[in-house]
Formats: C-alpha cells, sequence, structure tokens
C-alpha cells in the first residue's frame, strides 16, 4: 500500500511539474518582454509556495488522514484544484504552438490563456457564490399501494451535510428553514453523512438543525463519512468513543437514528413503514447495511420507503424487490458540477455511476438521489446548488 502511495505522489508531482513548467512557457509568449522577469519571480516563488504547503499537510509532518482542522484543506485543495484546471489548457496549448505555429503570432498561446482565465473566472463563481445557491425540488410521486390516509402525505428530505467543511452555514441553513416552514412537511428525513469523519464537527451547528427537525417528526441513518472510517486513530477505542458521539449528535439534533430497523408510521386506520439502513456502497465504501434486518416484521404489500445513503445499494441490492416502492439516497453529490446538454442534466458522475441524481425508476420501484446540502474535499459547486427535496405522495388509480 505505501509502495501505491509513493508511485501516485510520484505521477501526481511530476504531472504538477510538468503543467506548471508548460503553463508558464505558454504565458511567457503573451507577455511583453519587459514583464516576463517579473512574472517568472512571481509566478516560481508562488509554485514553491504551493509546492512546500503540499509537502506540509500531504507528506510530512502532517497527512489527510490524520487531520483535524477540514477547512485548512478544503481552501488547499481549492487553491490546488483551480491551479490544475489553470494550467491544463495552458499547457495543451503551449504543446501545439510548439508543435504547428512556433515561428508564427502566438494564436494559440493567447487562447489557452483567455481560455484558462475564463475558466479561474468560473472557478471562483463557483467558491464565492454557488456554495451559497440551494434548490428545492418538488416532486409528485403516485403509488397505486399508497394508503388511503397518506394521499397527498408529504416527506422533506435533504443529505450529505458534511459539517466540518461548512464555511458558512447561516445563509443555507435559514433556506432550508424556510422550506420546512412553508411546506409543513408530515416526514423529515436526512440521507448520511453528517459529519467529515468527527463527531466535534456538529458543535455549532445545534440551533440550526433544531428549527428544521422541531417541524415534523425527523429520522435519519448514517453515511459513509459517519463511521470515523477516513481518519488514522491512535487506537480502536478512540474510533469507537467517536461513532458514539456521532450517533448521540443525530439524537440531539433532534433526529430518530435508523441503523438497519423500521418504523411503523400511522396516520388514521392506515400506515406505511420507514426503513433505514447503515452504509452500503461498492468497494472501498463500507458494506454495513442489512436490508433483511431492516425489512423483517413489515407486513406483506405493506408501502415502504428506505433510506439509504449510497445510491449504489438500490443498484446491486433493492431494486428488484417489489415491496419497495420509493427509495431515497445522496452521497454522489453531482461531483458538485453540473450542466444541462439539451435541457438535460449532466454530471461528471455519470462516468462512474448511472444513478448520480434526481428520479430513476425500475418496475414498480423508484429511486431519487438528493445531490446533496454540503461540500466534500473542495468548497466549490457550479450548477449543482445545495439541493432539498420535497415530495407530494399521491395514491395513484387503482383498476
Amino acid at each position: 500500500m505505501r509502495s501505491f502511495q509513493l508511485l501516485f505522489l510520484l505521477i501526481f508531482l511530476s504531472f504538477f511539474l510538468l503543467t506548471i513548467f508548460s503553463s508558464y512557457r505558454n504565458i511567457k509568449y503573451t507577455l511583453p518582454k519587459r514583464s516576463i522577469k517579473i512574472f517568472k519571480t512571481i509566478y516560481l516563488y508562488f509554485h514553491i509556495l504551493v509546492f512546500l504547503i503540499f509537502i506540509y499537510l500531504y507528506i510530512f509532518p502532517n497527512q489527510p488522514r490524520s487531520a483535524s482542522n477540514y477547512s485548512i484543506y478544503l481552501f488547499y485543495n481549492l487553491i490546488l484544484f483551480t491551479l490544475f484546471i489553470f494550467t491544463i489548457p495552458n499547457s495543451l496549448s503551449y504543446l501545439l504552438h510548439i508543435l504547428f505555429t512556433r515561428k508564427q503570432a502566438p494564436v494559440i498561446p493567447y487562447t489557452g490563456l483567455i481560455l484558462s482565465i475564463a475558466i479561474l473566472i468560473t472557478m471562483a463563481y463557483g467558491f464565492v457564490a454557488g456554495t451559497r445557491q440551494v434548490k428545492t425540488v418538488n416532486l409528485e410521486l403516485s403509488f397505486n399501494n399508497l394508503p388511503e390516509q397518506f394521499d397527498g402525505y408529504k416527506i422533506f428530505l435533504f443529505t450529505d451535510a458534511h459539517l466540518g467543511g461548512m464555511l458558512n452555514p447561516g445563509p443555507v441553513f435559514k433556506i432550508a428553514e424556510e422550506v420546512v416552514k412553508q411546506s409543513d412537511p408530515d416526514l423529515i428525513l436526512f440521507a448520511g453523512d453528517l459529519v467529515n469523519n468527527f463527531a466535534y464537527e456538529v458543535n455549532g451547528f445545534e440551533s440550526y438543525f433544531k428549527k428544521i427537525t422541531q417541524k415534523g417528526i425527523s429520522y435519519s441513518i448514517l453515511g459513509n463519512h459517519d463511521y470515523g472510517d477516513y481518519s488514522d486513530w491512535k487506537s480502536k477505542n478512540k474510533k469507537e468513543v467517536n461513532f458514539e458521539a456521532i450517533l448521540d449528535a443525530n439524537r440531539e439534533l433532534g433526529f430518530i437514528l435508523l441503523r438497519n430497523e423500521h418504523v411503523q408510521i400511522k396516520k388514521g386506520r392506515d400506515s406505511i413503514y420507514l426503513a433505514g439502513v447503515e452504509n452500503w456502497g461498492h468497494k472501498p465504501f463500507p458494506q454495513y447495511a442489512d436490508l433483511d434486518s431492516a425489512l423483517q416484521g413489515i407486513p406483506p404489500d405493506a408501502f415502504i420507503i428506505l433510506l439509504t445513503h449510497d445510491p449504489a445499494h438500490w443498484e446491486s441490492k433493492v431494486k428488484n424487490k417489489k415491496d419497495i416502492g420509493l427509495t431515497l439516497a445522496g452521497h454522489t453529490h453531482g461531483m458538485q458540477w453540473g450542466i444541462k446538454l439539451a435541457g438535460i442534466p449532466f454530471s461528471l458522475s455519470y462516468l462512474s455511476r448511472k444513478y448520480w441524481g434526481g428520479l430513476y425508476h425500475s418496475g414498480n420501484s423508484a429511486l431519487y438521489v438528493n445531490t446533496g446540502f454540503g461540500t466534500v474535499g473542495v468548497p466549490w459547486r457550479l450548477d449543482m446548488p445545495a439541493e432539498l427535496t420535497l415530495f407530494t405522495l399521491k395514491r395513484g388509480k387503482i383498476d
């Protein structure tokens, strides 16, 4: 494993240095000669600083798996990601220039520089404005086996808060609070990844959540980040203490935590069932879900809503089960980047998973994937705003 990490690090640093050099050469073609020396000095020292910070955070004396201050890594990841986005178009245009137009006017270098600047502005927008945008999706879903008393039943869903990475939580939580207040849902659900790794990330967020959870009966499940698996712990006991504190935090925020179990929800003479499982994802994501235990004891032909963090669980284990009418998930974040092609939403998530955001059907079973409330890795969203989903269940026509 260590040899793999070292190899990956060498490849990364080689690519990093190559793009920096190529980008410098490309920009040099576009500058007046009197400005080149000043630019070279600034460019050199800036990238030396970035490189030294990388060594400090990722190699020695720190490593991400032992980090506790996520905001530092979030800001640095944003800078590093932006640098790559900026240098890659410049590097490609430099390569094209030396291959095809070296002795001609530097049209290609100018094109690469303009493209890089445009991308840089887009990145800045995604950080400054994108992370503060929230979309509310309203869906009306019909089911033939929905009990009569639940016709018009409202469910509010949000997920993937990653509280340790929320740099400005006030505005987005205020919007969530207003949506819940105005819609008056019957059921409030949170689909996991409350934190990045540590229970202390919840500190200071209690009032934000309680303004939401106090508006209706609220349930939550665990996501892959809620187990503390992304940190190197000094002892097994410390990890277990942290995990227990995360379980307690869910309850303190106003949620009833479901761990491979179900609850019966009654309305008048009718009832539906909400099942919640622990995380299940394709390797290397943990597979703690026990669907059979969660469904055990539910009467045949009952209407079931399943809350599971990773949509991969639905694809692999759930969608062929006819008794689960609606599955609600999160996890993907839509990769925090999207675009509409001919009016159809698209995300790079599609390259790694079929079910990345929105509503999907398989026979009588439906899946909805919420693209998340917070951010992970990089504090950035572009055309993939934080999502709040409001479902209205309708009783379909029965022949």
